[in-house]
């Protein structure tokens, strides 16, 4: 492809050798060329964009000349890096002015650490604003070649743009030679018509018959269209600008809109919130022609809906695209309807499956306790009477467990007791070593001051039991299942950055394995109904949905944390029915440490997080500065990098994440203070965050007591 010129103006020479070394970097093989462009645009539409030719200026008026020059031979910029300052001679924004006035298409950025002008001073000062671009000093070497591919690309395509135009007029001035041929053709045929009258006789029935065929066409067209108004599908016809030009009578019943008030407006700001899915749809009717699926949207009144989509690629005689053509069934109600029926469906199975199977095991289970009682009677020795224990337990248990599929099925609640928590985990302790294959270790840390619940002990039973078995089932090699449990008070910003459960004492159980671990897309349907990655006939699938159920039931939910090949962790947090006593800890404001006006950035994509955690610093007499994510945090760092003394980032965020924005930060400032928090696999975030250069880490959700204590430590250091 032709190669595109870029000029740069600047009175440092060191500035030229930069951008030479950034747009013209020295030959490379050809993978490691295309691994670099991968890396620097991320995707394979820019690696055809190769910056050949590149020349200097130190001044303003020198850089002008060069511009004329280039246009004298046929050979002009495309655009242009340009320094504010060029003492002596004109500043960057004369000299845009200058080179606009001969060649207004050349594009151009001008690059400054500092500037005599705001950004509205400067965008009032050229001429159009709307074309302004500033890159800051100093260079971002992925910025400068991002702008450089954009502005180049943008400069080529109007090149091509103009000579499409100059191409287009020229076909319009043929064709309209043509027609006028046609014309003189015509005048020919009729004058010889008119010398023949028999052939006049023929083209006149010939006439006629082409009126007739004309009217069945047009009335068939309007059958069509009273036939397209009576559906109560939608039929909506847009141009490839999403703009609709045809909206029938099913299209305003299903969205509640008028053709009148929609012809002529965007698709996009009618029916969808998030126009993502609706974007990508698009993109394969234009691609493959046709699409088919279903999409989320919403009707005049804001209600949304689901409709069944089938769109079609609308062609011009000359085979260009020029529209699509939607045809939408609304199945909102369908779909709510299937889902009842199912969960109905499958609530009857389970309950039909536990009557049918909870007479049988009481029958084999009742023998086996008596048998066990009639044992005890005559066992003398203490170490079989201790066995026989331990199997009236497990057989009392499995007794348990049938009524308690049953009082599953069939929507009874549990009994609520005063519940030790320790002494389940002894218990399942004690069974998993006692069953569970050698090759897995089985530890426990159960302080003894924990806290009880209010509850179902079978139900809570089940829900340890399910939890251990699934860990047992993770390590067919062997590994290690680790229990714990530990008092926790939740407060009001634990529960915002989490999302579930209520402040107040709660108990949090952990059930902890060195397994195979899950993928995120597991992770994310393991709670579903049905759902197993066991192989046939070794899972239901209904062991972590009744699970969850059981632990909703009690007010309490489950948090879950696993990557594959390094295990998985499941936490139960349940509300507790004991808090300290009174007068034994101070009220919560008076023991944690507070702030002295200092700034804090803290750098979030969900914006509750960053509303939460900013109300509890400013609580606690912190400044606080918000930032959506990376990009926006080091903008606001560099300019403001004296003021604030720390900064919180999540590791996780679009655009620019948590890793990316530290490694910027510190390049900034090495000496920044910062703290890095997630709440996706908390462990590998933790290490990336410290191989990044941060010596304080939080998992999320975090209560106020660990991030003000953490800030304080960082403050301190």
């Amino acid at each position: 492809m032709t190669n595109r010129r870029i000029l740069v103006i600047d009175d440092n020479r060191a500035i030229h050798a930069d951008f030479r070394k950034i747009l013209c970097p020295p030959a490379t093989t050809g993978d490691d060329l295309l691994a670099d462009e991968e890396i620097l645009f991320g995707t394979s539409a820019s690696k055809s964009t190769m910056f050949c030719e590149i020349d200097v200026a130190s001044q303003g008026e020198e850089g002008l000349a060069m511009v004329q020059q280039s246009l004298a031979e046929g050979r002009p910029y495309a655009m242009a890096f340009m320094d504010m300052r060029m003492p002596p001679g004109w500043d960057g924004i004369e000299t845009t002015r200058q080179i606009w006035a001969v060649c207004p298409d050349m594009q151009i950025v001008i690059c400054t650490a500092y500037s005599d002008y705001s950004w509205d001073q400067m965008q009032e000062q050229i001429t159009p604003r709307d074309r302004l671009l500033i890159l800051k000093k100093p260079f971002d070497t992925v910025e400068v070649l991002q702008m450089a591919n954009m502005l180049t690309e943008k400069w080529r395509l109007l090149q091509e743009s103009r000579w499409q135009m100059h191409d287009l007029e020229e076909r319009v001035q043929m064709r309209t030679q043509e027609l006028e041929s046609s014309r003189l053709a015509a005048m020919n045929m009729m004058e010889e018509a008119v010398r023949n009258r028999e052939s006049e006789r023929q083209a006149c029935e010939i006439l006629r018959h082409e009126m007739v065929e004309r009217g069945k066409l047009e009335e068939r067209f309007r059958e069509q269209a009273a036939l397209l108004d009576k559906t109560r599908d939608a039929i909506v016809v847009r141009d490839l600008g999403h703009r609709i030009t045809y909206w029938n009578k099913g299209a305003e019943l299903i969205y509640g809109w008028t053709a009148g008030e929609v012809i002529g407006r965007r698709i996009t700001e009618l029916l969808y919130r998030e126009a993502a899915p609706f974007e990508r749809a698009c993109a394969t009717v234009v691609r493959n022609g046709e699409w088919n699926g279903e999409l989320h949207e919403v009707n005049k009144a804001g209600a949304p809906l689901l409709v069944e989509g089938r769109c079609t690629l609308l062609r011009d005689s000359y085979g260009q695209p020029h529209g699509i053509l939607a045809i939408n069934t609304d199945i909102t109600e369908k779909k709510k309807l299937e889902q009842q029926f199912l969960r109905a469906q499958r609530m009857d199975s389970i309950g039909t499956l536990a009557g049918g199977i909870a007479h049988d095991l009481n029958n084999a289970l009742t023998p086996i306790l008596m048998s066990i009682e009639l044992l005890k009677l005559q066992e003398k020795d203490a170490g079989r009477a201790s066995v026989l224990s331990t199997i009236e337990s497990s057989a009392k248990r499995g007794a348990g467990m049938v009524r308690q599929l049953l009082s599953f099925a069939s929507g009874v609640e549990g009994r609520q007791l005063v519940v030790q928590v320790g002494h389940l985990l002894k218990e399942i302790e004690k069974f998993a070593n006692e069953t569970f294959l050698k090759t897995i270790e089985v530890r426990s840390e159960i302080p003894a001051d924990l806290w009880t619940v209010q509850g179902d002990p079978t139900q809570l039973h089940q829900v340890l039991l399910n939890l251990c078995v699934n860990a047992r089932d993770a390590m067919p090699n062997g590994g290690m299942l680790k229990l714990s449990a530990c008092n926790l008070m939740i407060d009001e910003n634990y529960v915002g950055l989490n999302g579930e459960g209520n402040p107040g004492p709660h108990i949090m159980i952990q059930v902890e394995d060195t397994g195979t671990g899950m993928p995120p897309e597991v992770i994310e349907r393991i709670f579903e109904p049905f759902f197993t990655t066991k192989e046939l006939g070794k899972g239901t699938g209904l062991g972590l949905s009744t699970t969850l159920g059981i632990i909703k039931n009690h007010g309490g939910f489950m948090r879950v944390h696993s990557e594959v090949g390094k295990g998985a962790q499941f936490r139960v947090h349940l509300p507790s029915q004991e808090v300290p006593e009174a007068g034994t800890v101070s009220p919560l404001p008076m023991e944690l440490p507070r702030g002295h006006g200092e700034l804090v950035l803290v750098v979030d994509d969900e914006s509750e997080v960053r509303q939460i955690t900013r109300q509890t610093l400013e609580a606690f007499g912190y400044q606080v500065l918000l930032a959506a994510d990376g990009a926006e945090a080091t903008a606001l760092y560099a300019s403001r990098q004296h003021d604030i003394a720390a900064v919180l980032t999540d590791m996780m965020m679009p655009t620019m994440d948590g890793p990316a924005t530290i490694q910027v930060l510190i390049r900034i400032n090495p000496e920044v203070r910062i703290i890095a928090a997630s709440g996706v696999n908390a462990n590998g975030m933790e290490a990336k965050a410290v191989n990044a250069g941060v010596k304080h880490f939080i998992p999320k959700p975090y209560t106020a007591e660990t991030l003000l204590k953490t800030l304080c430590c960082t403050l301190g250091a």
